[in-house]
Order: structure tokens, then sequence, then C-alpha cells
């Protein structure tokens, strides 16, 4: 009998340090658990935080994210003078090259007066996309070197990719509007040109430049002239 009462001691006393070893064990591995846990959201969070410093890296000093009207540049085109545009262009320069040195592309306003055209010319490494604000005007293009010209007003888009000879003439009563693109954002691209050749309005005009000189000007900013065709 009193052996008996001595071995179920002894298994009473087992199971308990057992049952003691099982709950230690669960606690660990909890606390393990836990441990991993914090370790992935500390992981997850440093990944975040990775990421959003490289995504502010990569848009650094590109000027400023909004640009108004008044911040634009104004360049008179081809102005009947100093104090009358006529049918030449006014173009607002709203990011270039100088402005916004990172950006892909470059972003302009250009109004095209009663009558003004532009001459035709291609770009070999630029390209471009244009929306039409208002206005009427015909864009000339090139297909099979086939000359077409498309009517073109409000809500039209068009886009010319580099090596395709085009142009684009106000045919309506009232200035011919658009907004483009240029790709890429190029130092010596087309709004370039447009900054040597424009002027302030109500500024003088600088000294007109010969017929080489222009051409040579257009060339060394992606805008080739198209010969003259001679009948």
């Amino acid at each position: 009998m009193l052996k008996n009462k001595k071995n179920f001691k002894i298994r009473k006393l087992v199971a308990i340090i057992l049952l003691l070893t099982i709950v230690q064990g669960c606690g660990e591995n909890v606390d393990k658990s836990e441990k991993k846990d914090d370790s992935v959201v500390a992981l997850s969070l440093d990944e975040k935080e990775e990421t959003h410093i490289h995504d502010n890296s990569t848009h650094t000093h590109t000027g400023k994210r909004i640009v108004m009207p008044k911040d634009a540049k104004q360049l008179w085109i081809f102005p009947e003078s100093k104090d009358k545009l006529g049918s030449g262009g006014l173009l607002q320069i709203y990011l270039d090259s100088e402005s916004h040195p990172n950006a892909s592309a470059g972003f302009s306003k250009y109004e095209l007066g009663v009558g003004g055209a532009l001459p035709e010319h291609k770009h070999n490494k630029t390209e471009e996309i244009a929306y039409f604000l208002s206005g009427t005007g015909v864009v000339i293009s090139y297909e099979n070197d086939e000359r077409k010209e498309t009517i073109v007003r409000e809500g039209y888009v068009w886009y010319t990719a580099p090596g395709e000879w085009h142009s684009f003439q106000n045919t309506g009563n009232e200035p011919l509007k658009l907004v483009f693109a240029t790709v890429p954002n190029a130092k010596h691209g087309l709004l370039n040109f447009f900054k040597q050749v424009g002027v302030e309005p109500g500024k003088e005009l600088s000294n007109s430049l010969s017929a080489e000189e222009f051409a040579k000007l257009a060339s060394d900013n992606d805008l080739i002239l198209k010969p003259a065709e001679i009948d």
C-alpha cells in the first residue's frame, strides 16, 4: 500500500515536471515567434524607408513641380515688329532643359497668329506630342513621300516621330493655340532654337540672320529645314 502511494507521488511529480517543461517550451516558441514578427515588421519598415528615399533621390533638383503662367518664359517667334506679333507665334516655355534639367520632356504652349505658318522641317532625335486648344489650322505631314494636309481644331492630338517632315498653318480667323511636349528634353533642341530666335514681347528685335546662319542655328538644335523644291 505504501509502495503504491510512493509510486503515485513519483508519477505525479513527473507529470508536473513534464507539464512545466511543455509550458516553458510554448512560451519560448511564442517569444521567438513574436521576435520573428518584430523582425519582419522592422525589415518591412526598413524596405519602405529605403524605397521612399530612393523615390525622392530620383526626383531631386528637377525644378518647380508647379509652374504658373507668370513663371513661364514668354517669347515672340517671328513677330511683325517689336510692338506687334502679327502672324508670328507667342511661345510660353514651362519646362525645358534649363528650368528642369532632369525632366524627360520639355513642355510649352504656342499660339500661332492669324495667317501664320512654320516652315516644313524635321527633327532627327526629337519627337513631339501636341494638343490643340482652340482655333483651326492645317497640319502638314508625309506618308510614303506624299504630302498630306489634315485639318485640326480643338481636341485634336498631333504626334510627330523623329525623322518625319512636318509643319502647320493657321487657317482660321483667331490664334491657333496648342500645348506640346518635346522628348527628350535636350539642351540643344527645339525649345533652345526658339529661345535663340525669339524675343521678349516689346523688346527690340535682334539683327536678322542670313539664310545660311538661320539654317545652321536650326540644324544645331535638331531642327532640319526641308529644302525648297524648285519647279
